[in-house]
């Protein structure tokens, strides 16, 4: 039933529901309010109805996209470093507020450059599978919260974010590729 529905109603509940967890918090922290009005646990169940219904958004736009079959006849494409500096700078988005900006960027740069050469699928799938990873990830982290452990391991998982993309980026201005750690492989999936 999930399938037949259009990923774009996904991404408007996910950000609705991510905007009425944030709004608040910006509000106070621009001095418009004074007080935060919103319970701690109201914002966590909104943050994690955002995340399920984004994560539903991600992997149905994911699984929308036909694989292409890359022959070994094929010519190889070699990455530039703009490109490599483009598709790992989009996981830093997520630290700008803007509900699944990382994802949105890093999933247009690879639908509009995959048919480009083979290199440029692969390396589009390895950053869309670490956005949809971390988005996961956020989400279980966001369960745990309940456990009050999820207060420890969601500023956790966003170093972790932080620190692996800086590194990614690091290697793309060398040149060379990176392989994200801990990435769940939902393109293997697929396949």
């Amino acid at each position: 039933m999930v399938n037949r529905l259009p990923a774009w109603l996904f991404l408007f509940a996910a950000l609705l529901l991510i905007a009425m967890a944030l709004m608040p918090m910006l509000r106070v922290a621009f001095n418009i309010d004074q007080k935060f009005y919103l319970q701690f646990w109201t914002v966590v169940i909104l943050l994690i109805g955002g995340l399920m219904c984004g994560l539903t958004a991600m992997i149905l736009l994911i699984k929308r996209q036909p694989l292409i079959n890359w022959s070994l006849s094929e010519q190889t494409v070699v990455l530039e470093k703009s490109d490599l500096l483009r598709f790992h700078g989009c996981g830093l988005l997520i630290f700008t507020g803007v509900p699944m900006l990382n994802f949105l960027l890093a999933y247009y740069l690879w639908v509009k450059n995959r048919n480009r050469g083979e290199a440029f699928d692969r390396l589009g799938q390895e950053v869309v599978n670490f956005q949809v990873t971390i988005y996961l990830y956020l989400l279980l982290s966001l369960f745990l919260v309940f456990a009050l452990i999820g207060i420890v391991t969601t500023p956790l998982i966003l170093g972790f974010h932080l620190l692996v993309t800086v590194i990614a980026i690091l290697y793309a201005g060398r040149g060379s590729n990176f392989k994200y750690p801990t990435n769940i492989p939902i393109f293997q999936a697929r396949k």
